[in-house]
């Protein structure tokens, strides 16, 4: 999934010191990109860019990982459609993860997109066989570990939230600031909350 950060979210992310322990070797970042892959998905954040139509909020899915990562290798070995990710193993969880990047999956994200298109939205995951539900105005995409819904974007499109599985939980709970609007909320357990 990609994201089009405004400029002063964009400075946050991009200089945060926080994100490269999180992800560990699954964090690049660069002028044109900051990447976030964890054992299942990547969360791609670039800047606004209106030269090139990316728009802050904009949000684009089916994002390929970086050629040679793990994450590709996962994918490229697995015997099913990109979007059918298979549940992650939950021994996992349980091994020694001191050493390990704090964040293990992207369980749930919530994305405001125009009205307008959801229905074209709806017809791209069915034919990838992916499970769609209907929900009010808009739509729930059930994979086999994690949920995507989708709303009408009344105002602004763009993402709402982000929830994640932890491989250890954070002492205290702390949240952490991204910019003027968007907060990383740990907890309860091995959670987190990214809002926008």
């Amino acid at each position: 999934m990609e994201i089009v950060l405004g400029a002063r979210d964009w400075a946050d992310v991009s200089a945060s010191t926080f994100l490269p322990t999180a992800y560990g070797g699954g964090y690049l970042a660069g002028p044109a990109e900051v990447r976030l892959c964890d054992r299942l998905t990547c969360v791609v954040f670039v800047p606004v860019d209106s030269a090139s139509g990316r728009l802050p909020g904009t949000v684009r899915f089916g994002l390929q990982p970086v050629a040679g990562s793990a994450l590709a290798e996962r994918l490229a070995a697995a015997e099913r459609p990109l979007v059918d990710i298979a549940a992650p193993p939950e021994h996992d969880l349980d091994q020694p993860s001191d050493s390990l990047p704090m964040v293990y999956f992207l369980t749930e994200a919530r994305v405001r997109v125009p009205q307008d298109a959801i229905p074209g939205l709806e017809g791209h995951f069915r034919s990838a066989g992916a499970d769609v539900v209907r929900e009010g105005q808009g739509i729930v995409v059930v994979l086999s570990s994690q949920r995507l819904r989708i709303t009408p974007a009344w105002g602004e499109a763009g993402v709402d939230q982000l929830s994640f599985t932890l491989r250890r939980e954070l002492p205290g709970n702390p949240t952490f600031r991204f910019g003027p609007l968007a907060r990383l909320r740990f907890g309860p357990g091995r959670t987190a909350t990214w809002s926008f």
